[in-house]
């Protein structure tokens, strides 16, 4: 019989990861780069090439995950489809308008992201929805037919209908919608309410609109792939990734396309949450460094904090989503100075291509992974010798841009390291310290391609708990998904302001479950009850678990105030304005021990000449397979494996748990 495998596909900016895990829980890693023009020839690439190498049978795949960045990129360069918006009269500057948030106060030159609909393709109709869901003015199916003849001359891909209030009542936006398909208006249509059901009409809009614009792309893209693994002969279901850190069917991912925004790095998130859970961390960042960017999200008691208001390039994104902070700080990362002479690194990107300047693509920016290589971090290849790195030329370039700032080669790199270190830094007091937690009590997991490079100067930068590296830290995003259920989100507004109505929740919380349960694949999912609730008078709402009882329910908003925000308001009266349910399909897969070290000796591999701390130190150099459980060992040393580097800096403690995982702690 064949062995059954799972695997997982991790699209990223420089590298496409791939994970395959067998029946006994063990662990193959794979690393292609990735094809940005056509990033299903990667996926193809690496899922064939993993195979061949692992001498499997590729027809014993039996779960197929993928994670994309299609929509994401869609979006922030403005390639996706030509959508036309027909919204609520007097309401045609909704997107151009937004709202009075600035994100940079004292920048008068900012300026903000361009809506996806330009104002020539917004339509306007005289119907209206009152605030308590009353119809004052039906949609007039004349008043239609005569918008729809001006709408097919505008040559659409996609129309969306948002009127004012509909997330209360969508019956106007839903006859709309029915009489444009009736006549042809374009080749999709639908309406808001169907991809957003909550209130403020101008995120809910923006939300129906990136849906929109992003939805023939990722639909194109999903069923491409679909139908190329088929012809490799995958016969196991295709998942995809949703920002929210389950997984749709390509059928929901291609409807709700906007759901797979976050796509990739919600893997990475899922995997970080059940590490901190099973390994008893209480309080965990996880910390997921590529070759463009830093994902970074705060963990609490094995859950990670969620957001129902996200964006994307700028734009709103009223969707649940795992809360993630995102920095342009990753190993492509290019060193440049500003108009003052100052050291500045990223958030421009060397990509996959040129690339660093050791990555003998043609490159000519220095960049962070320069920096790694030029110091000693880096050997003279990744990716298990298959990637040769070219030190002579990051040494050279590096010490060509030294000699023009003054100073030596080794400070130029070490400058640019701590200019990224800060900026990582200022991300992760962002996720911590900013809502009310201690960043010293967390302990930072530490993934993706770079990220056990700079664990050891970000423990020791910010005081924190440990630093944990995974197992396979460059693929961790990929190794997350193979445990990520399928999941899917439903919500509905309510007006609950005392106990009199809370028992109203309980009826809505039910007919949410019922759509739950036509929409899971899975038998029996595990249905989460939650609400939004807020003090009167406040703008913004806070997701809690929900409870039948009135008091309790004050409590538990009290308490999650508190935390966010370091006060409650005992005189402040408290409203539910969301109803919220959570599907999810089983639970992840548990974490499975290794044996325990046999005592032998432990030699490295080589001794390396490191640049640390302003001199030249030869330090060892590990293979991760031959740290066992239980191996102690004391900084400085590197340890070198098929997806990542790990850098363990002076008077630092290196523990190895039963499960694989490097601790790194200060003092010795």
């Amino acid at each position: 019989m064949k062995e059954s495998l799972q695997i997982a596909v991790d699209t990223g900016g420089t590298f496409t990861d791939v994970a395959i895990r067998g029946e006994d829980g063990s662990l193959f890693v794979w690393k292609v780069p990735s094809t940005p023009d056509s990033p299903d020839d990667a996926v193809i690439d690496g899922v064939t090439g993993a195979i061949e190498e692992l001498g499997a049978d590729i027809t014993s795949i039996s779960q197929f995950v993928h994670g994309t960045t299609v929509a994401t990129n869609t979006v922030i360069t403005r390639t996706g489809a030509r959508v036309g918006l027909v919204t609520t009269a007097g309401f045609r500057d909704m997107l151009t308008i937004g709202h009075q948030a600035r994100p940079s106060l004292y920048d008068q030159h900012h300026q903000r992201s361009k809506p996806l609909v330009p104002d020539e393709l917004i339509s306007e109709v005289s119907e209206r929805v009152s605030a308590d869901a009353t119809i004052i003015r039906p949609v007039e199916r004349d008043e239609i037919i005569d918008l729809a003849t001006r709408i097919r001359a505008r040559e659409l891909d996609v129309l969306v209908v948002s009127f004012l209030n509909a997330f209360v009542n969508p019956e106007n936006e839903r006859n709309a919608v029915a009489i444009l398909k009736e006549l042809g208006a374009a080749p999709e249509i639908f309406a808001a309410s169907s991809i957003s059901t909550e209130m403020r009409e101008y995120e809910r809009t923006s939300t129906g609109t990136i849906n929109a614009y992003v939805q023939p792309k990722i639909a194109g893209y999903v069923g491409r792939l679909a139908q190329r693994i088929r012809e490799i002969d995958v016969s196991a279901p295709l998942w995809i990734m949703q920002s929210n850190g389950g997984l749709l069917t390509p059928d929901h991912a291609s409807e709700h396309a906007a759901r797979t925004a976050l796509s990739g790095l919600a893997g990475g998130v899922v995997g970080s949450a059940m590490w901190a859970d099973q390994l008893g961390l209480d309080k965990a960042v996880s910390f997921d460094i590529g070759g463009t960017s830093t994902d970074i999200a705060l963990i609490r008691d094995g859950q990670p904090d969620e957001t129902m208001a996200g964006q994307i390039d700028d734009l709103p994104l009223q969707l649940p989503s795992v809360d993630v902070h995102t920095i342009g700080a990753g190993g492509g990362s290019i060193a440049w100075l500003d108009s003052g002479g100052g050291l500045r690194v990223g958030p421009q990107s060397a990509g996959a291509v040129p690339g660093p300047v050791c990555y003998r693509r043609g490159g000519l920016d220095l960049t962070v992974t320069d920096a790694h290589a030029v110091l000693g971090r880096l050997g003279s290849s990744l990716l298990g010798g298959r990637f040769e790195l070219d030190l002579a030329a990051a040494r050279q370039r590096m010490t060509e841009w030294g000699d023009s700032l003054g100073l030596s080669t080794e400070d130029a790199a070490e400058g640019i390291l701590r200019v990224i270190n800060a900026t990582m830094a200022r991300g992760i007091r962002k996720v911590s310290v900013e809502r009310g937690v201690d960043v010293r009590n967390c302990a930072l997991i530490a993934f993706g391609g770079a990220g056990p490079l700079h664990g050891s100067d970000l423990l020791r930068e910010l005081d924190m708990k440990s630093a944990v590296i995974p197992p396979m830290p460059g693929i961790a995003s990929a190794v997350g998904m193979l445990d990520a259920p399928e999941r899917h989100d439903f919500s509905s507004p309510v007006d609950v302001l005392g106990p009199e109505d809370h028992g109203s929740i309980a009826m809505v919380h039910s007919d949410l479950a019922t759509r739950a349960e036509s929409a899971m694949d899975c038998p029996d999912p595990n249905l989460s009850y939650l609400v939004d609730a807020r003090y009167v008078g406040q703008s913004y709402e806070l997701t809690i678990p929900y409870v039948a009882d009135w008091e309790s329910q004050r409590k538990i908003l009290d308490s999650a105030h508190a935390e966010r925000y370091g006060f409650s308001d005992a005189s402040a009266e408290m409203e539910i304005v969301v109803a919220r349910l959570v599907a999810r399909g089983e639970e992840s897969a548990k974490l499975q021990s290794r044996e325990t070290n046999d005592g032998g000796m432990l030699s490295p591999v080589e001794l390396r000449q490191v640049y640390i701390q302003g001199s030249w130190k030869q330090v060892p150099v590990y293979e991760r397979a031959d740290l066992s459980t239980g191996t102690s060992l004391c900084g400085p040393f590197i340890v070198n494996q098929l997806d990542s580097t790990t850098y363990v800096g002076p008077d630092q403690l290196c523990r190895v748990d039963e499960f694989g995982f490097m601790h790194l702690t200060e003092g010795i």
